[in-house]
């Protein structure tokens, strides 16, 4: 979630006064933080991160 937070502000702050810019990497930065916050919120990390019992060699 912080990762797409970072997105986020990468997209707002080429916006004062960059307006050619912003058009770049908002193309570039809008899907990532839609991909990102999806993953982070879809469940699928629960199921990533199941501990196991470590048995010693």
């Amino acid at each position: 979630i912080f990762l797409s937070w970072g997105f986020s502000i990468f997209h707002i702050v080429p916006g004062f006064g960059f307006k050619k810019l912003k058009n770049y990497v908002s193309t570039i930065i809008t899907p990532s933080v839609i991909f990102t916050q999806g993953f982070a919120t879809s469940g699928l990390l629960t199921e990533m991160h199941e501990s196991a019992i470590l048995v010693p060699a």
